[in-house]
């Protein structure tokens, strides 16, 4: 009977065993192999790297490794995880390694990535990159190129800003050993800090910062801004332009007779306030000009911009030797005038003109020191007649007159007038009546037309007075008839004045 039940149990456990076995054969049959993803080569140093990734179910980690497809080494993990990571250690720096991963599950089932014959792999850093020969470069009032050089490929970082607190970044992700990045947007004539980075591929860093004192540069000016152009000290060969910039520049004006312009007169300092003078001019003539300046850092600005020009007339030269009568003297006088009068042609009025005389009007009386007056003369000249006055302290000179240019670009100018002139003590006005003056360039003759109208009459009878009076009182001067026809003289004048206030036109 024993014998029996010892047969059963054993047949029992042996059906156990079956089914038990069938049941895992049956559960292996029915499983997925485990999946592999993400693998990478991570806090890598000099002498060490960690290699992770992920399973879809829990298995071990084993990293297969060496510096030739051969492999020979392996580091192994038997906790069951998802998410594996495995730390090599003692590597040889600036090596490339290969490597393969495995993870086995509960059952048993290994999986290799990246499979027979094909291997993942990562380099040792020796080091983080070097940084040297930081600079900036090509500078503009904008803008700014830094650069820099690792001693390994890295990308490429400026940090920047007008204080140490910076502010601003550029940047580039492309790993190279000569690093440049474009600054732009800046400010002119400012001055920037800054700092450099470079991160290798494997995410170690270096920043120089210029040990905290940061590196700096300014941007340049921007270019100067040109005001108040002014033509002044006008004569017959010369000129002086003259205006302001808002910060140092030099000076260059641009001119000719022509919009082509073809001359360039030019000052190399460096100043606010522009003055070059301009020489050998033709007198009379109309110059086109344009003015520039260049700071320090090569920017230029000219006025006009475009095609638009300043213009201004070049003067006649006035040198008249003639006589005077003025009651100061009873007598006639010498008198010189030695002058420049510009002539600026107004717009929508043919032959009128503003007048600008200056110079010095030279008396000599028989007896006596001769006076001299200073003149700076504005006024207007319609159809040739022209009315120009200066005051200055202890001498005046008031003149109505014609002016008379002939053909062969001879002068004559006859006026009445009022002089007034210091005593010899220098007390008290001494003012007298300039009954008539008439000066001219040597050798001159004045011109007769023939009367055919009203306006060649008057003409004509300006011109026989002016021409008979000159040469009658040529020969009188000095003779002391003077005294007798001073008032007959003056009065003549006032006529003469008088018709032409009438309207005459200007006697070319």
């Amino acid at each position: 009977m024993s014998t029996i039940r010892a047969c059963l149990f054993v047949l029992a456990i042996a059906a156990i065993a079956a089914c038990s076995l069938l049941s895992l054969l049956a559960t292996e049959a029915q499983a997925d192999p485990i999946q592999i993803s993400g693998v990478s080569a991570g806090g890598i140093t000099t002498a060490s790297a960690i290699i992770t990734w992920s399973t879809d179910e829990a298995g071990n980690s084993t990293v297969h490794y060496g510096e030739t497809t051969d492999l020979g080494s392996t580091v192994s993990d038997g906790a069951f995880v998802t998410d594996h990571a495995v730390s090599l250690d003692g590597l040889d720096p600036g090596k490339l390694f290969y490597y393969q991963v495995s993870s086995t599950n509960g059952v048993g089932e290994t999986v290799l990535s990246p499979g027979i014959g094909s291997y993942y792999t990562f380099t040792t850093d020796p080091h983080s990159p070097d940084i040297s020969d930081i600079s900036a470069m090509d500078i503009s009032n904008t803008s700014a190129t830094i650069r820099w050089r690792t001693d390994r490929l890295a990308d490429s970082t400026v940090n920047y800003g007008i204080s140490t607190g910076l502010g601003f970044t550029a940047s580039g992700s492309t790993y190279v050993l000569e690093h440049s990045l474009l600054l732009a947007g800046l400010w002119p004539d400012t001055t920037y800090y800054f700092e450099v980075s470079s991160t290798n591929q494997y995410g170690n860093a270096t920043t120089d910062s210029n040990n905290g004192d940061y590196y700096t540069f300014k941007t340049q000016q921007a270019p100067p801004s040109i005001s108040e152009v002014i033509v002044s000290d006008i004569t017959d060969t010369s000129a002086t332009v003259s205006w302001t910039t808002n910060q140092k520049a030099d000076s260059a004006v641009y001119y000719g007779n022509t919009t082509s312009l073809g001359y360039t007169a030019a000052d190399s300092n460096f100043t606010y306030e522009h003055s070059v003078h301009l020489t050998g001019l033709n007198p009379n003539t109309v110059y086109y000009s344009r003015v520039g300046s260049t700071n320090g850092d090569g920017y230029t600005s000219e006025s006009p911009a475009g095609s638009e020009y300043y213009t201004f007339r070049t003067a006649v030269h006035l040198l008249l030797d003639g006589w005077v009568w003025c009651t100061n003297y009873r007598n006639v006088a010498n008198a010189t005038l030695d002058a420049y009068v510009a002539l600026n042609e107004r717009e929508n009025a043919f032959q009128s003109f503003s007048i600008h005389a200056w110079g010095n009007l030279t008396l000599k009386p028989a007896s006596g020191a001769a006076e001299t007056i200073e003149l700076d003369m504005y006024g207007s000249r319609v159809r040739s007649l022209f009315y120009l006055s200066e005051e200055i302290t202890g001498k005046s000179l008031t003149l109505t007159g014609t002016w008379i240019d002939t053909a062969n670009n001879q002068s004559y100018v006859m006026a009445t007038g009022f002089l007034g002139l210091p005593n010899p003590d220098g007390e008290v006005f001494k003012t007298a009546r300039l009954g008539m003056a008439l000066l001219r360039t040597s050798d001159v003759d004045v011109q007769l037309r023939d009367p055919v109208d009203f306006v060649s009459n008057v003409n004509y009878v300006i011109g026989w007075f002016t021409k008979y009076f000159d040469r009658v009182l040529d020969a009188l001067v000095g003779t002391g008839v003077g005294q007798i026809i001073s008032d007959i003289m003056a009065k003549l004048m006032i006529i003469i004045a008088g018709i032409r206030a009438l309207g005459t036109p200007y006697i070319p």
